[in-house]
């Protein structure tokens, strides 16, 4: 198979909707969420893996470039295989893309492909579904399709109908062998993050895997692997070429943890000075493992913020959640943060099955003392691939619907309040903290501080955000 399509999933009529999934890493997905437009690193890693084997690639990605169904369709017909991460809120537009076109290899890939293979494959627009990492799985794929009995990554129905799972295939341990993200197709500077103020924005993901077990993330189930690490100079190489090609000066570190390891961290941080790149970047990070150092030169760098987990400021929810931190260890790292001169953000999560309105409003008043510079309040949701999700599979089966999770609204509470009343507690917050004469002159200082801001945040930012906000948030009833 010569030629391969690689896409985003896309609607066929109405607005696109958040995928929440990714082939590589569970979270990383090209999708259109509150806090920006952001790149499917995970695709642009398959299309890099195939463009490096000798395939004729074609990529893209609806949400971003609003590409016409019709010219979806054309390059669908031009390619042997068509390769689409799978969500629920798309099934059924993916079940009719992928039926229109009975002689193409149609492939699906994601955490949702993975734990329902076996229900996928009994439907006939379906022909293999790929297991976990899928660079090197995916162009053995291309390379010897005609027999996928000794593939491992895949599943597939064999001659006589039979659904068979190969395995998943060992995690690649040197990240530097794999090429970069495919970027050239589309603009890359459409993509976009609320730490930039709609500034082009670029995703560049130094590491993989995490030693934390939250359970309500998604990179934290069976398959997400042992930390594995870039070397230093393979992740500046790819920010330098993305100034250099594309003019992005804003980069988000879009691994689970950027500063897990501070030598790490120094080693980066050391990089971008030493090859004196003119950058901004920010990055996730876990309070408990900040180095007062590590900031120093992190904020030498160009870093501007780093986003904080906080998700509950009460001990107990933490300990259901399985952070592995308490709310003094939090505090503590958001202190030395802001001594440093970085901002802050945080994200919260409400739902947990000890949540009452003593524990809302501690965390509130936590929000409220810490002052981040932004806020991402969120429902307690099992999304696939957490050990949350495995550990109610069976109840969501019967009581929940999958495609209204979008980590704001749900049909489905983990605790003694109602969905309903879930979605009034994230309304508030919001109103909360956005309607503040407080948030407006954090607002007005960054302006002060980083004057081209201005612009951005006027014209791009702050109208988008506030759509977002009042339409998909505060004025929805469920």
């Amino acid at each position: 198979m010569g030629r391969v399509l690689v896409l985003n999933p896309f609607k066929y009529c109405g607005k696109n909707l958040n995928l929440m999934v990714d082939p590589v890493v569970r979270r990383h997905a090209g999708q259109e969420v509150k806090t920006g437009l952001t790149y499917p690193l995970g695709l642009g890693y398959v299309a890099s893996a195939l463009a490096g084997a000798g395939c004729d690639v074609r990529m893209h990605d609806p949400m971003a470039e609003h590409v016409p169904v019709a010219d979806i369709h054309a390059d669908a017909e031009w390619a042997d295989a068509i390769i689409v991460p799978y969500t629920f809120p798309h099934a059924e537009d993916i079940a009719t893309f992928f039926a229109s076109l009975p002689t193409k290899v149609r492939i699906l890939c994601g955490p949702i492909a993975e734990l329902r293979y076996e229900e996928l494959l009994q439907h006939p627009f379906v022909d293999v579904v790929l297991l976990g990492e899928p660079e090197r799985v995916v162009v053995e794929l291309v390379q010897r399709y005609g027999d996928l009995s000794e593939i491992k990554g895949v599943a597939y129905r064999d001659g006589d109908g039979r659904i068979i799972s190969n395995g998943y295939r060992e995690f690649c341990d040197d990240l530097d062998t794999l090429a970069a993200p495919f970027r050239a197709f589309g603009n890359p500077r459409v993509y976009w993050d609320i730490s930039f103020f709609g500034q082009p924005t670029a995703w560049v993901l130094p590491t993989r895997g995490c030693p934390y077990r939250c359970i309500f993330c998604a990179q934290s189930g069976e398959h997400s692997g042992p930390v594995r690490r870039r070397s230093p100079s393979n992740v500046v190489d790819e920010v330098e070429q993305i100034q250099r090609d594309y003019g992005i000066n804003c980069i988000t570190f879009s691994d689970e943890t950027f500063n897990l390891d501070p030598s790490y961290v120094r080693a980066v941080c050391e990089e971008i000075l030493n090859r004196k790149l003119r950058i901004e970047w920010q990055g996730t990070a876990r309070a408990d493992r900040v180095d007062a150092d590590a900031l120093k030169l992190m904020k030498r760098s160009g870093c501007v913020e780093l986003q904080y987990g906080l998700e509950s400021a009460n001990d107990d929810i933490l300990r259901y959640l399985k952070k592995g931190e308490t709310v003094a260890d939090i505090r503590r790292g958001l202190e030395m943060t802001r001594d440093a001169g970085i901002n802050f953000s945080l994200y919260c999560v409400f739902g947990s099955p000890m949540e009452n309105e003593q524990t809302v409003r501690n965390t509130m008043a936590f929000v409220r003392e810490l002052r981040p510079l932004l806020v991402s309040f969120n429902v307690l949701t099992p999304l696939p691939g957490s050990l949350l999700y495995h550990d109610v599979e069976e109840d969501l089966r019967t009581k929940g619907d999958l495609t209204t999770f979008d980590i704001l609204h749900t049909d489905y509470s983990l605790c003694d309040y109602s969905p309903e009343e879930l979605s009034q507690i994230i309304r508030k917050a919001y109103r909360t903290y956005y309607l503040s004469p407080r948030f407006a002159g954090r607002l007005l200082l960054e302006c002060l501080k980083r004057p081209k801001l201005f612009y951005w945040m006027m014209l791009k930012a702050i109208p988008k955000e506030a759509r977002y906000v009042f339409g998909s948030i505060l004025l929805r009833r469920d």
